[in-house]
């Protein structure tokens, strides 16, 4: 009785841990160099890790000989093997259609709650740039009216091929990815090739 309760108990508080969403930012942009910074919270903002990337010169290491060793047959045999893992796995029937699947249902779940978009692009030629740039930038203006995000792409005559910046910020409920992930575990495709996958590392 008390092992039921307990399990019970696990189990909800883990559906209401999952609950709690998770809010991610990320921010790019290209003014010279490029440079993106992003933030995920979690736990309302109490618990939070920043990343950030951008152009850096880096001093080329130098990268010392190898030497041939053994295990080039080995190295040969298990590529092989792994090919031949790849084309089985893409013979599953039904695998791919339940991965393309798995993905929208997944990007579903992600609430999209902003989304600007704004660029400068400069093609050289100016002839060229307005030829091109034209019709983006009024599908652009279109997207924007037409959706709750901004977006903006401007044709430029400044000499730099691309200048500007975007913003997303996202939220997602981690337990509403537990349904599709399950479905797609659980799918007969999916178990099949997890079952290939185990009788080639049996074969080894």
């Amino acid at each position: 009785m008390w092992v039921v309760v307990a399990l019970c108990s696990f189990v909800a508080l883990a559906a209401l841990v999952l609950c709690i969403p998770v809010d991610a930012d990320l921010r790019v942009d290209v003014h010279g160099k490029a440079s993106a910074q992003g933030r995920v919270r979690w736990l309302f903002g109490r618990v939070g890790t920043s990343f950030g990337a951008g152009e850096r010169d880096e001093a080329p290491s130098e990268e010392k000989p190898k030497k041939p060793g053994a295990g080039k047959k080995q190295r040969k045999s298990a590529g092989i093997r792994s090919v031949e893992l790849v084309w089985n796995l893409l013979h599953v029937e039904g695998l791919l259609l339940s991965m393309v699947r798995l993905i929208g249902r997944l990007l579903s779940c992600v609430l999209i709650r902003v989304l600007r978009v704004d660029f400068r692009v400069d093609l050289g030629d100016p002839a060229d740039t307005v030829l091109l740039l034209g019709p983006l930038s009024q599908a652009a203006l279109l997207a924007g009216v037409c959706s709750p995000y901004s977006f903006r792409l401007m044709p430029s005559f400044d000499g730099v091929l691309l200048a500007g910046e975007a913003e997303i910020q996202a939220r997602l409920r981690p337990l509403n990815l537990v349904p599709p992930l399950l479905a797609f575990v659980f799918s007969p495709s999916t178990l099949k090739a997890l079952l290939l996958v185990v009788r080639s590392r049996w074969k080894k």
